[in-house]
């Protein structure tokens, strides 16, 4: 006999009586062990229960007494659980526990035909899953129940197999899980008043590190690992083959991202104040960062130190480390930052003794490529050798190298308690040492062998001490600090009178009403660029642009080389493009200027793009007024991004700027038109304008057609339509295959959108074009 009972508070449900037993479906609870239910789904057993009762057609009333006798019985046991579960207590498909202020959400989530219990965000726009349980053993058919024992939690399935358990037993009399706000599921012996948790799902991380949550390793008494690893896909929650870890075998501690067993990236050693790969990643009045190191365990954590905002560090199924934190007054998540970043975080690009800046490898002091043919093909991989063996000796030096992520220490020796001078003194007495360098206040880190993954950054926490043949007293410890190769400096102004025949007209590049370009000639130097104001107007902005390019040293940055501001002269100096604009060159109307082809065009897109993505990721610079004229180009047709009088540097964790001097153009974004905050999704919109018209061969600003005047629509509708190959530039002929045409203005297409959320990052960008043509 089957019964159908009403909704109350625990739900509608449906009674099945055969031969004495009793089984509830839905979600109405459970009577005994042997029954489970759930919300919107009663499953085949009690599809098959109501079959073989209407084909009976039978209900004798002493049976239907049992089904009301279960209506009018207590709910107690079975109805839905508010913040806690109790011994014997069972959440079902369609309950869920919230915590406390109501930030997470414990319950179950569909995925197919596969359900899985987690942990997620209650209240963002897409739900956001921290935790699951049964990442690899999903629940088929949609029934499931949570329940806890007086020894553990443990998920069964709709026919009461255990699909998991939680992964430390326990004995307690009266258990009682929570979930925390800080969305940690914990369960607790309510009668021992001991503050420790029996089990914890922070001991437990999926793809998600939360605050005040750990990940690492102890190996007392047997090596045990706390890692993240990443969903399959992003609809899919089971075990992917990212994941980051901590290794005990690396002294100081850090964050290793492998796939599978294949090492991407390190983030450099812990130096106590952060990683030494990642120095732009400091503890600030939002966000403190933490390593608690042992001699036999070592763990990392973050804390939010606003508890207004939500972060979360997420490894994703896309193979890059993302961390996130919440917008509240739109409900959705803003990136703060991601690694890897660029091609220097690929771990050992350019092998063994060598170091990358700028996606780029330079072999390290007394050191020489392996294989030069292969180096100058770009292939880095063999790494460098020295150029001569070396001698053990106390005459041996160092070479200092400034403002790096330090070799890998896989082969390095931390020793504590010692100062520089100490450290390179034990460096000296062991012939197998190759280098050094000083962690914190008193870690001695030593190198023996090969020194591999060294990165230099402009502005960092570590130096690397190398060893070199012979010491030189009178230069000790001489390196490098990457940087601009001719560090920006005040100019004489007479000097640049002489370069330039005092501003001669026949020197004159070009002109506005506001600024003039002159071409000039330094002695022991060469040809530069000078831009000398024509107003007072543009003090404030030649000044910005002065102090940003300071900072800058990147192969599509335009290289400042010096600046003379005040005394009734404003000028700055350049290196000198013989290319051009990019406007010029576009756009040219005398027919007998040489037109790009396409594999210069696409290198071209590659460079801006190379040149952007560096801004974003290295500095936060937003440059904010990216158009072809902006463009410069090399003899070679290099492309390199210049005037950065309105370029903007954000704080860390900002991620939006507001316009005071806006001035809009054909390239700007269209929020800026009604007065919201700029962002680098804004420069993402003016490169996708300049790349359409590196494709198309249109001119943007002047663009006219019958049916619209703006170049993004019409390029649209071509998209839309199926007709983009046909936008292509006619005086490129038949160079381009139509693959790489669509695809680059599928790109150009996607940076437009109106919606700055749902264009793409640089980084996505470069990698796209990349992908297009090597």
């Amino acid at each position: 006999m089957a019964v159908r009972i009403g909704a109350g508070r625990s739900g509608g449900g449906l009674v099945c009586v055969e031969a004495g037993m009793v089984t509830m479906y839905g979600s109405g609870g459970i009577g005994d062990a042997a029954s489970v239910g759930g919300v919107g789904s009663l499953g085949d057993d009690a599809l098959d229960c109501v079959g073989r009762a209407s084909r009976k057609r039978t209900m004798p009333k002493a049976l239907l007494l049992v089904a009301v006798v279960l209506l009018a019985a207590p709910l107690g046991r079975t109805q839905q659980p508010n913040d806690s579960l109790t011994t014997g207590q069972s959440l079902l498909v369609g309950q869920t526990l919230v915590s406390a202020q109501g930030i997470f959400t414990l319950g179950f989530f569909a995925n197919g035909d596969s359900t899985y219990l987690g942990i997620w965000y209650t209240n963002m726009k897409t739900r956001t899953v921290v935790w699951v349980a049964n990442r690899d053993t999903p629940i088929k058919g949609g029934n499931g129940s949570l329940t806890l024992s007086t020894n553990s939690l443990d998920l069964l399935d709709r026919r009461g197999n255990n699909v998991w358990s939680s992964s430390s037993r326990f004995s307690a009399n009266s258990p009682q899980a929570f979930l925390l706000d800080s969305g940690n599921l914990v369960i607790n012996d309510s009668m021992s008043g001991t503050p420790n948790p029996l089990w914890q799902s922070f001991a437990e991380p999926c793809d998600t590190l939360l605050s005040g949550m750990t990940i690492g390793y102890g190996t007392s008494p047997t090596i045990q690992y706390m890692q993240l690893r990443s969903w399959k896909s992003v609809s899919d929650p089971s075990t992917g083959s990212y994941n980051i870890r901590l290794d005990p075998r690396r002294r100081p501690p850090e964050l290793l991202l492998f796939n599978a067993t294949t090492l991407l990236y390190r983030t450099g050693p812990w130096n106590g104040q952060g990683f030494s790969g990642q120095p732009y990643l400091k503890t600030t009045n939002k966000l403190a960062f933490n390593m608690s190191v042992h001699d036999d365990s070592a763990y990392y954590s973050f804390t939010s130190l606003d508890s207004s905002v939500q972060w979360r560090f997420v490894m994703s199924s896309d193979g890059l480390a993302h961390r996130w934190y919440s917008n509240p007054s739109k409900d959705d998540w803003v990136e703060y930052w991601h690694w890897p970043q660029n091609q220097c975080d690929s771990y050992a690009l350019c092998g063994p003794n060598a170091a990358c800046h700028n996606d780029d490898c330079t072999c390290l002091q007394e050191f020489v490529p392996k294989s030069p043919s292969d180096w100058n093909q770009r292939n880095f991989k063999g790494g460098c050798v020295r150029n001569a063996a070396l001698s053990c000796s106390s005459g041996n030096g160092f070479y200092r190298l400034q403002h790096v992520k330090v070799p890998d220490t896989l082969n390095a020796t931390m020793v504590g308690g010692k100062s520089l001078d100490g450290c390179k003194e034990l460096c000296l007495k062991n012939c197998s040492c190759s280098a050094y360098a000083l962690l914190g206040e008193s870690n001695c880190v030593v190198w023996s062998g090969d020194l591999v993954d060294v990165v230099l950054f402009v502005d960092g926490i570590n130096d690397l001490y190398t060893r070199v043949s012979h010491n030189n007293p009178s230069r000790p410890e001489q390196g490098h600090a990457p940087g601009p190769k001719l560090a920006a400096k005040n100019l004489d102004l007479g000097a640049i009178r002489v370069a330039t025949n005092n501003f001669a007209n026949q020197n004159c590049i070009v002109s506005t009403r506001s600024r003039t370009i002159f071409k000039g000639t330094l002695p022991n130097f060469g040809d530069l660029a000078v831009k000398r104001l024509n107003t007072e107007a543009g003090v404030e902005e030649l000044e910005n642009e002065v102090k940003m390019l300071a900072k800058l040293d990147h192969p599509n940055i335009i290289r400042m080389l010096g600046s003379c501001i005040g005394n009734n002269e404003n000028v700055i100096c350049y290196e000198y493009m013989p290319g051009g604009s990019l406007d010029a060159v576009l756009f040219a109307e005398d027919e007998k200027s040489a037109v790009p082809d396409w594999p210069t065009r696409l290198h071209i897109m590659q460079g801006i793009c190379e040149g952007l993505l560096y801004l974003h990721e290295h500095f936060r610079i937003i440059h904010r007024d990216i158009d072809p004229s902006n463009i410069l180009l090399t003899e070679g047709l290099i492309p390199k991004i210049s005037d950065f009088g309105l370029a903007t540097m954000l704080d860390q964790g900002q991620s939006e700027g507001n316009d005071e001097k806006f001035r809009g153009t054909r390239y700007s974004a269209p929020e800026l038109f009604y007065g919201k905050s700029y962002s680098m999704k804004s420069d993402v919109y003016s490169f996708g304008i300049v790349l359409l018209e590196i494709v198309t061969g249109c001119k943007a600003a002047s663009f006219c057609r019958e049916d619209t005047d703006d170049l993004p629509t019409y390029v649209r509708q071509h998209w839309t339509h199926g007709t983009a190959y046909q936008l292509k530039d006619p005086r490129m002929g038949d160079a381009a295959t139509r693959g790489e045409i669509e695809r680059c203005i599928h790109i150009g297409v996607r940076c437009v959108q109106d919606d700055p959320t749902m264009r793409p990052l640089m980084s996505y960008i470069r990698n796209t074009l990349a992908a297009i043509r090597p």
